[in-house]
């Protein structure tokens, strides 16, 4: 889960090799993912349809952290993939978003990192 002081990242990925050559490091990249997930970083991810990328959105404290996060991704260590990166400031409240408002409430907090301690995921 994001800190309250993060800014967001929209961080969008261009595959920079054959899809075939992507593929060799995925699971290194899903495994990536878990661990930003674990980190509290994540907010959403997933491949563009067609796949000729990914979207993860993400929160770290400035720009240079997350570019420092992004530099650890394996397709970017093997020179699979780039990041065009966005950042915004979330709205102060009470006008954050729906999709804040989810992440930030209490009672998602204390479920969320009960999923965390268990090791398992919430759906």
């Amino acid at each position: 889960m994001p800190s309250k002081g993060d800014n967001i990242f929209v961080c969008i990925s261009q595959y920079r090799k054959p899809i075939a050559e992507v593929d060799i490091h995925l699971p290194a990249h899903i495994e990536w993912l878990k661990e930003q997930d674990r980190n509290g970083r994540t907010i959403a991810t997933g491949r563009q349809v067609p796949g000729t990328g990914g979207v993860n959105i993400m929160a770290a404290q400035d720009r240079q952290a997350m570019l420092d996060i992004l530099a650890t991704d394996p397709f970017t260590a093997h020179g699979c993939s780039s990041y065009w990166i966005f950042e915004f400031e979330l709205n102060p409240d009470p006008h954050k978003g729906r999709l804040m408002d989810h992440f930030f409430r209490e009672d998602f907090s204390i479920s969320a990192n009960a999923v965390q301690k268990s090791g398992a995921r919430s759906k």
